[in-house]
């Protein structure tokens, strides 16, 4: 219960806590004498619940305020701007000004007050740490650490040594990247500094003290300069420092050297635990440790002894990363090295590979060793995992035999551990050297040697057993591939047909026009046509509300982005005609004719329907409409039927009517590829101009477009730009559309986009893929595009490769079947799917680290394999060869255990397409000398290529 007598302790505490003044709080509670001290000490707990109740009250009140506050700074934006529609989010130059509201400001005068009038070390530590003080962010107009140190400076010295013990006990490690702000750790820390108190064992402290350090400063001013500095700028204004000073009390100091804990807690770096995990990824402390013990300031022989005992007790090769570094920066001395020549052979066997790569440096550089202390650095060696150690063992173990006088039984046991290595190439090097030297081995070092050949592999010791006698496993014969039956390639289904139109009021959704959905925009054109040419009355009472929502001052505007513009001034044009030229009468610079009204700057599958909307609205203003259209689709994909095509072209014939050239043009590009001849026989006879230009394109059907792939870096992404070397000729407003790639390639923009240009996926898959490389996850195809395209006609090239490609790193499972059916319609660009498949593995290596790698190599060859049990063996052969060739390591580049397994994937689907022809890359691995698993398969496929 709190005090209701008036000038008490308490009354002037709790008025500094109720007013949110730990300032106050502090300066009262300083001058305090044990009674009063007592008196709030007392009171203090009880008066949470209150104080809380009321600090709510205030947040809720000042939320509100700046909530108004906000409100009005963006009505004032909006009328200064005249954009009132536009959410928020989108005006940045407001969320610059934008503040975060911090919360319960009656936490600090609290803790203050405790940490100055409770008795006890341990109830303040206690009091501290209370959840109910706890917060998820601490700004720095909140640091109450100067504070707590002012009002505990008052206590007896012995008092403050046992808080400053207990506070650094209460310490837990920090996480990984949570900064430094942590308020609990720089209490401990400066409360052992201005104490002078023992740091107790604790690794928790060690940790947080190394997190407290300033950026050690550079040997020379002009080390360590940010791009940009000046190297008489102020060191306060660097960026090269990567802590703050605590904000508000004495910090520690700018060289961590002369930190009073640094000569108590710098041993404890090489035994606590998570030094080495924090400090990971450090570079400067290395050096600058190194530089302090060139300045006699620190031993160097204490760091020497720390790091190598780090060693000894282990760790991953990360969290040996940190002393590693700082022991290359001792760079110790031949004669150092000797002292402690011991340690650094027990590193050799077991240690990670970063730690024992620098135990052999330093004992190589000591020159020749003691027999014994070699054989047995050598075997150390010879018997890792690590292919690069154990053949540096080898090599090592070759040097002294050659250089060593008499027998070589004292390296016979590091032979033998290297025959039984788990490496291939180990095996198979200390093979060709124990026969190298058989003759140096006295029958019992040969007895080593025969002991391990039971031990190797079937048929690598045979060798070894001709020289040394003993018995080997016989070599095994190849393994036989699974029974394999090839089965027919499964179809990609045929396109639905599309259903006749309602031809009234009913099939005219103007509501549902939309860029996303082209099938609908057909419908409509064609519903729209023949009504105009049927029954026009009907027509222009079933849009008249539409005309009489369209405004005339539309007229003025350019270009007409959306089909329901367009549609829109048909309908005005049937209430009205001659409504526009009307409003743009008196206005010369308005587009004369409605094509100069569509956008140049639209992607393709935008651009040519809003040609054919400005060519059917330019016709009915002048009076041409025809009584139908010709590039009406009928199936469900794009695709017109040729017989259909005639047809229309015969009715057209009859009644003497000219055809739109967009209209023309755009069902000459929706026609199959394969025409009946019957249908072509129809089509010659017709004599019109339209007619004769369909049967030219039935018989003599134009060129293939060329498409070449361009990567263009912006900033840190690479976009893919198609570049369309010769496109679809007798089509000059196609041949526009493709000319450059414009605007943004959306899923459904791809769709519209293949209904224009059903038998050319290739044009298709090329705009597809413009940002598969980008680092980003939006705008990207997927395998339901593939599949689209699989139902489509005309042959693939890199586009259509990439973008299988792409689907099968991201998709696999999803993109098996569009697979089959591209390989079916002969539409799969086999070898360029490899070569694609390789630049996506490589581009995705290069972006991320092994642990966060986008796409799975072992994923995409599971699915190559159902692909060619499901028959399309010869298309996942051509796909490895392509792949084969971009991905396996060249010269300097480091083999591993999936080039192995794609390597092997390859001999087995080799042998089920029967495939011939010696592939180089695969012939220049067969033919190395040094034994691998991927040089064994390489050898393998080699035979059956060119057997």
């Amino acid at each position: 219960m709190s005090d209701q007598r008036s000038g008490t302790a308490w009354d002037a505490v709790r008025a500094a806590i109720d007013a949110e003044d730990a300032a106050a709080v502090a300066a009262l509670v300083a001058g305090f004498g044990d009674s009063e001290r007592r008196e709030v000490a007392r009171e203090l707990p009880g008066h949470i619940a209150e104080v809380r109740r009321t600090g709510e009250a205030r947040d809720v009140e000042r939320r509100e305020a700046m909530q108004r506050a906000w409100d009005a700074r963006v009505a004032e934006y909006r009328r200064r701007t005249g954009d009132g529609h536009s959410p928020t989010d989108y005006y940045w130059d407001l969320w610059v000004h934008h503040e975060t509201y911090v919360g319960s400001r009656w936490i600090e005068p609290m803790r203050v007050a405790g940490a100055g009038t409770l008795g006890g070390a341990a109830a303040v530590v206690s009091w501290l740490h209370r959840r109910d003080f706890q917060r998820w962010t601490e700004p720095a107009d909140l640091d109450d650490v100067p504070l707590i140190l002012q009002v505990i400076a008052a206590r007896p010295a012995a008092w403050q040594a046992d808080l400053a013990v207990r506070l650094a006990l209460r310490l837990r490690a920090p996480r990984r990247g949570a900064g430094r702000a942590d308020r609990s750790l720089r209490l401990a820390l400066e409360a052992l500094r201005r104490t002078g108190t023992e740091p107790p064992p604790h690794d928790p402290l060690t940790v947080a003290w190394v997190t407290s350090w300033d950026a050690p400063p550079p040997a020379d001013p002009a080390m360590d300069q940010p791009p940009g500095q000046s190297e008489d700028q102020p060191a306060d204004q660097s960026a090269s420092r990567t802590a703050s000073p605590i904000a508000g009390q004495s910090p520690p100091p700018a060289d961590p050297a002369a930190d009073p804990l640094f000569e108590a807690m710098l041993p404890r770096l090489f035994d606590a635990e998570g030094v080495g995990r924090l400090l990971r990824d450090d570079r400067s402390r290395p050096a600058w440790l190194a530089r302090l013990t060139r300045d006699g300031q620190v031993s160097r022989r204490s760091l020497l002894d720390g790091c190598v005992s780090r060693f000894l007790r282990g760790g991953t090769a990360a969290d040996l990363r940190f002393f590693v570094r700082l022991h290359d920066e001792l760079d110790p001395a031949p004669e150092e090295v000797a002292l402690r020549r011991r340690d650094y052979l027990r590193l050799l066997p077991a240690a990670p590979p970063n730690v024992a790569e620098l135990a052999l440096k330093r004992l190589r550089g000591l020159g020749p060793l003691d027999p014994d202390e070699a054989a047995e650095a050598v075997e150390g060696l010879v018997f890792r995992a690590e292919g690069k150690l154990a053949r540096a063992g080898l090599i090592w173990l070759d040097r002294l035999a050659r250089d060593h006088r008499g027998d070589l039984d004292g390296y016979a046991g590091a032979m033998g551990a290297a025959l039984v290595s788990e490496s291939a190439e180990v095996r198979a090097r200390a093979a060709r050297l124990a026969v190298k030297h058989a003759a140096r081995f006295t029958p019992v070092g040969a007895e080593q040697i025969r002991d391990a050949l039971p031990l190797m592999p079937p048929g690598e010791g045979v060798a070894l057993a001709e020289v040394f006698g003993g018995e080997a496993a016989p070599a095994e014969p190849e393994p036989e591939g699974p029974s394999w039956t090839p089965v027919p390639l499964p179809s990609a289904p045929e396109p639905a047909r599309v259903t006749p139109p309602v031809l009234g009021p009913a099939g005219l959704p103007t509501h549902r026009l939309s860029e996303h959905r082209w099938l609908v925009a057909e419908r409509w054109l064609d519903v729209f046509v023949r009504l105009a040419a049927t029954d026009r009355a009907a027509l222009t009472e079933a849009l008249a509300p539409v005309a009489a929502v369209f405004p005339e001052e539309r007229y003025l505007w350019s270009p007409w982005w959306h089909q329901k513009e367009w549609a829109a001034a048909m309908a005005k044009e049937l209430a009205e005609p001659g409504a526009e030229a009307k409003a743009v009468a008196g206005h010369p610079e308005i587009p004369p004719t409605a094509q100069e009204r569509v956008p140049d700057s639209a992607a393709p599958g935008r651009l040519v329907p809003l040609r054919r909307f400005a060519e059917v609205y330019q016709a009915l203003v002048d009076g041409t409409l025809p009584p139908y259209l010709l590039a009406t689709p009928t199936h469900a994909n794009g695709r017109l039927d040729a017989a259909e095509l005639v047809d229309r072209l015969e009715g057209y014939e009859r009644a003497g009517v000219e055809a739109l050239p967009v209209d023309l043009e755009q069902a000459l590009l929706r026609l199959p590829r394969a025409v009946p001849p019957a249908v072509a026989e129809r089509a010659a006879a017709l004599t019109g101009t339209a007619g004769r230009a369909v049967a030219r394109w039935m018989t003599d059907p134009p060129a293939e477009p060329r498409v070449t792939l361009r990567l263009e870096e912006r900033g840190s992404d690479v976009f893919v730009v198609p570049e369309i070397v010769a496109g679809p000729i007798r089509s000059a407003v196609l041949d526009e559309a493709f000319a450059h790639r414009r605007g943004d390639d959306g899923a459904d923009a791809l769709k519209a986009l293949l209904s224009i240009v059903p038998g050319h996926r290739e044009l298709v898959a090329a705009h597809a893929v413009h940002q598969v490389l980008a680092g980003h996850g939006y705008g990207k195809p997927t395998a339901a595009l593939l599949a689209d395209l699989a139902a489509a006609e005309g042959p693939g090239g890199p586009g259509t490769a990439l973008l299988a490609a792409h689907c099968l790193c991201v998709e696999p499972e999803e993109t098996l079947r569009p697979l089959l059916w591209l390989a079916a319609s002969g539409g799969l660009p086999g070898a360029e799917v490899g070569a694609q498949l390789a630049l996506l593995f490589r581009h995705d290596e290069a972006r991320n680290s092994r642990e966060y790698r986008t796409y799975s190599v072992a994923e995409v060859l599971a699915v190559l394999e159902q692909a060619a049990w499901c028959g399309a063996h010869r298309e996942v052969w051509q796909i490895m060869s392509g792949l084969l060739a971009g991905y396996l390591p060249g010269p300097g580049e480091k083999a591993t255990v999936l080039h192995t397994r794609m390597t092997t994937f390859a001999v087995q689907v080799a042998a089920w397409a029967d495939a011939r022809g010696e592939l180089p890359l695969i012939a220049e691995l067969a033919a190395r000398r040094r034994e691998s698993g991927l040089v064994r398969q390489a050898r393998r496929l080699h035979a059956r290529l060119t057997g």
